[in-house]
């Protein structure tokens, strides 16, 4: 797992966060970036860009084999990321599900988050 954390004057401007992924229900060394968030008076400035791409270095490093992403293609896609026919994420339209392989391998399959993802909120809380 990756998280960064980008500060101004001491105070939090930005976060992104890498969790692993499994590939129809094995690890197989992926993950899966987001959250990104970025303050809106610090958006526009590179830092969210800057996270991500900070994040992605750290996750290759550590011999992660590849990161997938759901979002705005885009966005996405000045990172390395693009779509890619053998990992699919149900429910979702495949042109906003992207990979980025740190190998040269791409493993087929339907990706899966951990179950922390899948929740629906609590009404009663």
């Amino acid at each position: 797992m990756v998280s960064k954390v980008a500060t101004h004057n001491g105070e939090v401007a930005g976060h992104v966060a890498i969790s692993p992924v499994r590939v129809s229900g094995k690890d197989v060394r992926w993950y899966g970036l987001g959250p990104v968030s970025v303050l809106p008076s610090y958006q526009r400035r590179g830092i969210g860009s800057a996270l991500i791409m900070d994040a992605l270095l750290s996750l290759s490093s550590s011999g992660a084999a590849g990161c997938v992403v759901l979002g705005d293609p885009a966005f996405y896609e000045r990172f390395g990321f693009e779509v890619n026919d053998a990992l699919i994420l149900p429910g979702v339209p495949p042109r906003y599900f992207m990979v980025v392989a740190f190998g040269s391998s791409i493993p087929n399959g339907i990706v899966s988050y951990h179950e922390a993802f899948q929740q629906e909120p609590d009404s009663h809380a």
